[in-house]
């Protein structure tokens, strides 16, 4: 983690703290960090977060820590480090001692900023009235408009505190920091509102709640396991805490309050969850590949290494391990061979570019990520109690920029995700792009009477746009506060909240394009199963009535077979499946010229009845006819009832455990105008287990041979 310093470190001459030499600008551990894998940090954080018990000791909390206290992950529970408590005592001591010495140290004997002219030997009943002031928030009680922080953003800023407060800088008793921990391993809250902090002196107006609740404040309210709501009184109770109310100590209440945890607190849960869905991004993104056929040496590490950003390559090297050896590529190269005029040379950018796209927000995430595990380890608040050196320092570290800015950066990183999202989804759903896929994702019988995705889209369209307006900086927005003291300031919680919002939405979008590329992935079968049946139909077809004339002979229009079979693998099968044999569709116009075609190969023979192919044709349609729609309505039928005659490709790709969850995990089923259930049923099933992290297992399932590198060149 940071250079350490340790508090009985030696002293040079001049008697002041040295540190570590090797690194003393903490450079060399920022870049140490960014070693590894993007995917493999994902899956320290994915383990770190399941584990009991979260153990604090000042120095190493993780934003997956963080992450699983918030959201009470399997029970976690946090343990203090007893090796902290020797020097948070001794903080604590010296501040009672220089306060008895006469010793004048801002919050302790001063009044605050920009009145810390005044002065006070009062020390106790200053920081009651600290907190007293500081309650000054909105809860919006009994209104329809709530303004109430959630509950998992400040149990991320009691854990952050509690982590920032053990390393001994801050003039507070352990028992404090004792009765924080029992209250979130007891999944007791308190209320504190969601706004009003600037995050420069802290979070000063949300962390005063937190201590109102340790005094006793008769307006401090928390929430207990249930969701049931309590005063203080029932708080200590039902925590099993004994000994009453703090009556705090000198600087005691500004230690509470004066540190940037709600913001990066709430930063450390919108950044867990980022990076899952940085990694869910391109998994998508390969499948996307996949339903589209498209051309995988977009992936080849070739053209990324030669960018050289690492974003970029292992975003590509993902890709590429989720194609290699899929068997949608396999196919798809075939098609490509057969035909290379019937799709552009080139996909388009949403797919070809993806990599591109996506390495540098993933760069900004993960940069993100290292600049907030440094502030939930950092002391932050104002005064630092030096008991090395027997002196107060005043500073700023209150100042939470690194939290606004991260923020701002990872929001337009998540923004950029959605936008390449959405331009996917835009191609998958409209057949003027997508391969063959019917327009809309329309999987019915009757397009007339099936209007799939359409209104996924128009919802997509509404996600994206206001993810684009969330990307927004809330950082160039400062306004001067209290008095002009605070005349810079961070906005980190304010910047946290529109982060997390962000994050919200992009798990939307990403929930409905999951669904989509599922129905997809359907279609492709189904198309599959209907085109299998449409060119054994027009074989069985033409051998009846091709092959012989009206004498048993063998009749010239036999040799048209193989350019009707033609016909069968080039047309897309959804532009004329809905009625197979109508005159309006290219399936019959198309085999209808290729034995026109044939028959104006030789005018002379087509003088003759009996070897006339023109003759043949009125014949050949009307069989067609009989048995095709038939045909076709028992493969839809055996692919409706499970017991299709060609089985799902997917189970044979590395995709497949995303698909495998949806369907089989959440039930969901292929969508159609002919079924009662609605498209935003099936999407809020995947959200709310996108939400509750069960799509994480599947996530990294797809990726669990990949060995951390590209494909060699060759």
């Amino acid at each position: 983690m940071d250079m350490e310093i340790s508090r009985d470190a030696a002293r040079n001459g001049g008697g002041k703290l040295r540190l570590c030499a090797a690194d003393p600008l903490n450079w060399g551990a920022a870049a140490e960090s960014l070693k590894g894998s993007h995917l493999d940090e994902v899956k320290r954080m994915v383990e770190e977060s399941r584990r009991p018990v979260v153990s604090l000791g000042g120095r190493t909390l993780t934003i997956a820590q963080v992450a699983a206290i918030a959201g009470r992950h399997a029970g976690a529970a946090v343990e203090l480090s007893e090796a902290a408590r020797p020097g948070v005592k001794a903080s604590s001591d010296w501040v009672v001692e220089s306060m008895s010495n006469g010793t004048d140290s801002y919050g302790i004997t001063t009044g605050f900023g920009a009145t810390s002219h005044r002065r006070t030997k009062q020390g106790g009943a200053l920081q009651t009235e600290l907190i007293r002031f500081l309650n000054a928030g909105v809860f919006g009680n009994g209104t329809e408009s709530c303004h109430t922080l959630p509950h998992s953003a400040t149990r991320a800023a009691m854990l952050v505190r509690i982590n920032t407060l053990l390393q001994g800088y801050s003039g507070i008793r352990f028992e404090i920091l004792e009765t924080m921990a029992k209250f979130l391993n007891h999944n007791i809250t308190p209320c504190l509102p969601l706004r009003g902090t600037v995050t420069a002196s802290g979070d000063l107006v949300p962390l005063s709640y937190i201590a109102g609740l340790l005094t006793g404040r008769p307006n401090s309210k928390a929430v207990g396991p249930n969701g049931e709501s309590m005063n203080a009184v029932e708080a200590f109770r039902l925590a099993g805490i004994k000994h009453g109310f703090f009556e705090l100590q000198p600087k005691e209440g500004l230690a509470i309050v004066n540190g940037t945890a709600v913001g990066s607190g709430l930063a450390s849960i919108v950044l867990f969850e980022a990076n899952i869905l940085s990694i869910l991004s391109e998994v998508l993104s390969a499948i996307f590949a996949e339903v589209m056929q498209g051309k995988p040496e977009f992936t080849d590490h070739l053209t990324h290494k030669l960018k050289h950003h690492p974003g970029q390559i292992e975003a590509a090297a993902i890709m590429e391990h989720i194609l290699d050896g899929s068997s949608y590529v396999k196919e798809a190269q075939k098609l490509h061979e057969i035909d290379p005029l019937q799709k552009p040379k080139q996909d388009r950018y949403a797919l070809r570019t993806s990599p591109q796209w996506l390495g540098p927000q993933i760069e900004v995430i993960r940069a993100a990520t290292k600049m907030i595990e440094r502030e939930i380890n950092s002391v932050n608040d104002n005064p630092l109690i030096d008991v090395s050196r027997n002196k107060a320092l005043h500073g700023g570290n209150f100042q939470g920029t690194p939290i606004g800015v991260s923020m701002d950066n990872t929001r337009l990183a998540i923004a950029s995700i959605g936008k390449l999202m959405f331009a996917q989804f835009s191609e998958l759903v409209n057949d003027f792009y997508n391969n063959g896929l019917p327009s809309n994702l329309s999987g019915g019988r009757n397009p007339s009477l099936d209007y799939g995705f359409k209104g996924a889209e128009i919802a997509m369209a509404s996600y994206c746009s206001e993810l684009q307006f969330l990307a927004n900086p809330v950082t160039n927005h400062v306004e001067s506060a209290e008095q002009h003291n605070q005349d810079v300031n961070s906005l980190g919680l304010i910047s946290s909240r529109k982060t997390a919002e962000a994050v919200d939405v992009l798990k939307l979008m990403s929930s409905t394009f999951l669904v989509a590329l599922c129905q997809a992935i359907d279609l492709r079968h189904l198309e599959e199963n209907l085109k299998s049946v449409v060119k054994s139909t027009v074989n069985q077809v033409a051998k009846k009535v091709l092959y012989v004339g009206s004498n048993g002979e063998l009749h010239p229009s036999r040799f048209s077979e193989k350019d009707l079979i033609k016909v069968v693998d080039q047309e897309y099968i959804f532009a004329y499946i809905d009625d197979p044999c109508s005159a309006a569709y290219p399936l019959m116009q198309k085999l209808r010229q290729v034995l026109v075609d044939h028959a104006l190969d030789d005018v002379d023979r087509e003088k003759n009845p009996s070897t006339s192919i023109f003759q043949k044709i009125g014949a050949f349609e009307e069989e067609l006819k009989t048995l095709l729609p038939k045909e076709v309505e028992n493969a839809r039928a055996q692919f409706e009832n499970g017991n299709p005659a060609i089985a799902n490709k997917i189970r044979r790709c590395r995709s497949y455990p995303l698909y495998k969850f949806v369907r089989e995990e959440l039930g969901t089923g292929l969508l159609t105008g002919e079924k009662v259930t609605s498209p935003g049923e099936d999407f809020d099933l995947v959200f709310s287990a996108m939400c509750e992290g069960k799509l994480i297992d599947p996530l990294l399932e797809c990726l669990k041979d990949w060995d951390g590198a590209p494909l060699p060149i060759c």
